[in-house]
C-alpha cells in the first residue's frame, strides 16, 4: 500500500530527532564573515535554520556601527538588542533612547528604528529576532526606509535629548546594566524577576545573575528578549537542567558546555545553541578567569511548554545522592563519588 500523509506524520518524530542530532551547537564568531547590507555596514547572521541550527524560528545577528556612522532606518518584527561596545542613541518611532556598553534595548513590532554611534570607537551589538518563525507563519514583514551612512553633525546636534527610558504606552525601551537588579540584591525573591516563574530548574542557576528585559523591570516582550546576563567565577559551574531551546552569547572568557554527553567548547564572541530537544546541559568555566554570558530568550519556547507541558517542562537535574545540581565550584566525577 502506498504511503499517505499519516504515514509521514507517524515518521515525523524520528525525522526531527535525526535533525536535532545533526544540529549545530555553536556559532563560532571567527568563522562567520561580515557582510554589508543597506541596514548595516558590517553585520553577520550567527544563528538561523539556513546555517544548520535546528531552531524554533530564532535568529541571532551581530553588527558593527563605525565611528561617526549610523545604521539604516527600517521596521520589522520584534527585536531585542544588547550593546557590546561603544555608546550612542537610537531613534525609535521618533523618540530618542540613549545607550552605552551593556545597555539592552527592546524594539516593538513594526517600530521604525535607527541607531547612531556617538563614541570614538565602533559600536558592536548583538540582537535577537524571530524572523524565521515569522516567515514560517507567513507573517514576516520588513521595510527598509533609509540606508546606513555617515552621521550629519548638524542633525545629531538637533536631536532632542532623551526624556524617558519608556515608550508612551508605558512599556520600557532600555535598561542599562548598572540599573539591572541581581540575584545578590534580591535574595529569595529573585524568582519574581524570572519570566518562567518560581521553578526548581532555574533556582540557583548562576553565581551572579542580572535581570534585563524581563516583565518585572517594566518590559513587555512577546517574541524575543535579552533577559539575563550572568558571571561565573573561575573553576565554577552553572546549574544542570534541561528544557527546550536556549541561546547564550559569550561576552567574556571561554569555557565549555556539557550537553547530551558531549563537551562543547566556546569562547568570547561565540553563540551557544541548545536545540529544542530537552537535552541535559551545564555551562562550565574550567579556567582561571571569570566568564560573562548573555541569554537571549525566545518566547515560542515558553508558549510550547505551556501548550504541551508533558515532556517539555524545564527540569532540574539531580546527582546520585538526590541533590539538585546547582551553581557552584566545579565538582569532578571522583569528588562526587566520595
Amino acid at each position: 500500500m502506498a504511503k499517505n500523509f499519516y504515514d509521514a506524520w507517524l515518521d515525523t518524530p524520528n525525522r526531527l530527532q535525526d535533525q536535532l542530532q545533526q544540529c549545530q551547537a555553536v556559532a563560532r564568531d571567527a568563522d562567520i564573515p561580515w557582510v554589508s547590507t543597506p541596514q548595516d555596514v558590517r553585520v553577520k547572521l550567527m544563528v538561523a535554520n539556513e546555517l544548520g541550527f535546528t531552531t524554533m524560528g530564532s535568529n541571532v545577528l551581530k553588527a558593527e556601527i563605525p565611528v561617526g556612522w549610523h545604521t539604516g532606518k527600517h521596521r520589522h518584527g520584534e527585536e531585542s538588542m544588547h550593546i557590546l561596545e561603544g555608546e550612542g542613541f537610537s531613534i525609535i518611532n521618533g523618540q530618542r533612547f540613549d545607550w552605552h556598553k551593556s545597555s539592552t534595548i527592546q524594539i516593538p513590532f513594526w517600530a521604525e528604528h535607527q541607531h547612531f554611534n556617538t563614541s570614538n570607537i565602533p559600536v558592536l551589538y548583538i540582537s535577537g529576532m524571530s524572523f524565521d518563525l515569522e516567515a514560517f507563519l507567513r507573517v514576516a514583514r520588513i521595510q527598509q526606509i533609509e540606508t546606513c551612512g555617515p552621521n550629519d553633525p548638524g542633525m545629531i546636534a538637533a536631536v532632542p535629548p532623551e526624556v524617558s527610558q519608556y515608550y508612551p504606552n508605558g512599556d520600557r525601551a532600555t535598561i542599562h546594566i548598572e540599573q539591572a537588579p541581581s540575584n545578590k540584591d534580591l535574595g529569595p525573591d529573585d524568582n519574581a524577576y524570572n519570566p518562567q516563574g518560581q521553578i526548581a530548574a532555574t533556582k540557583n542557576q548562576h553565581d551572579f545573575l542580572q535581570y534585563l528585559a524581563v516583565p518585572k523591570n517594566g518590559f513587555r516582550t512577546n517574541c524575543v528578549a535579552v533577559t539575563h546576563q550572568w558571571i561565573e567565577p573561575p573553576y565554577h559551574q552553572s546549574g544542570r537542567h534541561k528544557h527546550l531551546e536556549a541561546v547564550v552569547y559569550a561576552i567574556e572568557g571561554e569555557g565549555y558546555t556539557e550537553m547530551q554527553g558531549k563537551r562543547i567548547p566556546w569562547k568570547a564572541g561565540d553563540v551557544l545553541y541548545v536545540p529544542p530537544a530537552m537535552w541535559e546541559h551545564q555551562h562550565m568555566n574550567d579556567n582561571p578567569n571569570p566568564i560573562k554570558q548573555l541569554r537571549i530568550g525566545f518566547s515560542i519556547r515558553l508558549w510550547m511548554t505551556a501548550a504541551w507541558p508533558e515532556g517539555f517542562t524545564s527540569t532540574r537535574i539531580y546527582d546520585q545522592s538526590g541533590d539538585p545540581i546547582e551553581a557552584g565550584k566545579i565538582v569532578r566525577q571522583r569528588e562526587r563519588l566520595r
